[in-house]
């Protein structure tokens, strides 16, 4: 009986870390293309009924984006990023870095980001975590993007779909 639980325990922890996305100490590129203002605002995620995502303005070309509870709790604390987008080829990428006590992350997540015509759905595709290679300049990762993003095995299998709440 140790064994199953053992054996469920540690099956658990692999569908928890599954998923993440690639991390990187460095960016595709410098804030450099202006975030759209039509996506600022409240976005629901479809995976989840009971989060809402908030993005604001904190620059032309950077926002923040908060996590939070649909109904919080008292001790629940919003999930605090910040965000620019980068283009490789005409194609958004979306670097994003935790927020700390003590300010932006060192770390970068991205994700391929789409925006429906009309504006309100926006799907992230991870970078995959599979990917070993670390680079010392945002040169160096962007050409690697350059030549791998068009592999379908390059991204996390599930996508992040966000409708916007009205």
């Amino acid at each position: 009986m140790n064994k199953l639980v053992q054996l469920v325990a540690i099956t658990a922890c692999c569908f928890l870390l599954m998923g993440c996305p690639y991390e990187t100490e460095v960016p595709i590129s410098d804030p450099s293309v202006k975030f759209p203002a039509e996506l600022l605002g409240k976005w629901a995620p479809q995976s989840s009924s009971d989060e809402i995502i908030t993005i604001k303005k904190k620059t032309d070309y950077i926002v923040s984006i908060s996590k939070t509870k649909k109904e919080p709790k008292a001790d629940d604390k919003p999930e605090e990023y910040e965000a620019y987008l980068s283009e490789v080829d005409a194609v958004k990428f979306l670097n994003i870095s935790e927020l700390s006590e003590q300010g932006s992350g060192a770390n970068f997540y991205l994700y391929k980001m789409e925006v429906a015509a009309n504006g309100s759905r926006i799907t992230l595709n991870a970078v995959t975590e599979n990917i070993d290679e670390q680079f010392s300049n945002s040169a160096e990762l962007k050409s690697f993007i350059q030549r791998n993003m068009h592999l379908s095995f390059f991204y996390e299998k599930e996508e992040e779909i966000y409708q916007r709440i009205k």
